[in-house]
């Protein structure tokens, strides 16, 4: 395995999710000082993992036939020029297409440089690379919050969005430099399967729903728990992020561990047991009214989706590696904007029909019911084993 490539590709996503977490937390309190209600919220935030169900497909696709370097390139740029839009938007309308269109450019990032790390990554090692590449996902995202706390307090929420900017500015300059391309395994010799075809593999359907129930869950925390922090429990920006960041940065701190436990142990169960104990702990969210229940919620359902995402990516591998490892990571990440078109626009629903409490009760038991549907698909036997690519020549590859 090439470590610049790796290593190359994990400071490259944190530094771009660095940029979204610092101003994804804030963005409800963001659009209702333009006139939002809940369900324009829901709206807001459906409209950027929409986009992203639009595109990855295809995305993911051409990736495998054509090489992954300068998708990821584009989506960083489009995605540092886009945090500007926000600045300047008059209203929701404005904003929500804005939204819409940096929902695109991170289809272009996220999903392949996944794809990217499940190219190169050992078999034996998949778990605990993945381990390694979501925590600087999760950890970037973790950050984000404590630091646009803080620069919303002192200097006003616009104030992040420059940052956000820079920040994935930055990312698309490392990406140009140090990345080389990247091709998937057998493509001259293997007939990629088309998403009917995938859709069709138990293992792939029942990864696909648990991710779409993991993120209804992630969608209705960052969405709706900065409402209800500032109009339920009365805290102020610094402390919602700190509500925010422990979710994440819990989260990174244990991806690692669990990424080893995903190469020793069973896949299947690990994923299992973080559903049933995490959607079980989101559900006291109905109950919290101080900020250190909040804590200790976030911590314990931070730590059981760290459980699941290593075991979840190396499975999604294990199915990809066939010649169609962009294919089955763009259907994964498919599967993460559902659910996070769905949280919010449900939630939004909820919000306005019966207030902020029950929108959580409802997130618990979509994961519930989510984690019961996996456990009945994914007992189908893994693909026959295929040697990882090798990566395009060009200046950059290590030697």
């Amino acid at each position: 395995m090439d470590k610049r490539v790796f290593y190359t590709l994990n400071i490259a996503v944190f530094t771009s999710m660095l940029g979204m977490g610092i101003v994804l937390p804030f963005m409800p309190i963001y659009a209702r000082t333009l006139g939002a209600t809940g369900i324009t919220i829901g709206i807001f935030f459906a409209s950027f993992p929409l986009a992203q169900m639009l595109f990855m497909p295809l995305i993911g696709r051409l990736s495998d036939r054509h090489g992954r370097k300068m998708f990821m390139a584009l989506g960083l740029l489009a995605s540092s020029l886009l945090s500007l839009w926000y600045v300047y938007a008059p209203n929701m309308l404005y904003l929500t297409l804005g939204r819409f269109l940096q929902g695109a450019a991170v289809a272009l990032t996220l999903p392949i440089a996944t794809a990217y790390v499940g190219d190169i990554a050992p078999a034996e090692k998949r778990g605990t690379l993945m381990g390694i590449f979501n925590l600087s996902m999760t950890s970037s995202i973790g950050l984000g919050p404590l630091v646009g706390g803080w620069l919303s307090d002192q200097y006003g929420m616009e104030f992040s969005f420059y940052w956000m900017c820079l920040l994935n500015a930055l990312a698309c300059v490392l990406v140009l430099i140090l990345l080389p391309s990247s091709h998937s395994a057998g493509k001259a010799a293997v007939r990629q399967a088309s998403y009917r075809q995938l859709l069709a593999r138990p293992r792939v359907k029942g990864l696909a729903l648990y991710r779409v129930v993991n993120t209804i869950q992630m969608g209705l925390w960052f969405s709706f728990l900065p409402l209800l922090g500032t109009e339920i429990l009365s805290m102020n920006h610094t402390r919602i992020g700190w509500a925010l960041a422990c979710y994440m940065l819990v989260s990174s701190l244990v991806q690692v561990p669990f990424g080893r436990m995903a190469d020793r142990f069973s896949k299947r169960l690990l994923i299992i047991t973080s559903g049933l104990i995490g959607s079980f702990v989101f559900s006291f969210m109905f109950f919290v009214w101080e900020f250190w229940h909040l804590m200790l919620i976030a911590a314990v359902t931070g730590a059981m989706g760290a459980m699941a995402m290593p075991a979840l990516n190396a499975l999604a591998a294990e199915e990809g590696q066939d010649g169609n490892m962009g294919a089955v990571m763009g259907m994964l990440n498919m599967a993460m904007s559902v659910g996070m078109m769905l949280g919010p626009v449900l939630g939004g629903l909820v919000l306005d029909v019966s207030g902020l409490r029950p929108l959580f009760l409802f997130g618990a038991v979509a994961g519930l019911l989510g984690t019961f549907g996996f456990a009945r698909l994914s007992t189908a036997a893994p693909l026959p084993a295929v040697a990882a690519p090798r990566l395009a020549e060009g200046p950059t590859q290590a030697r």
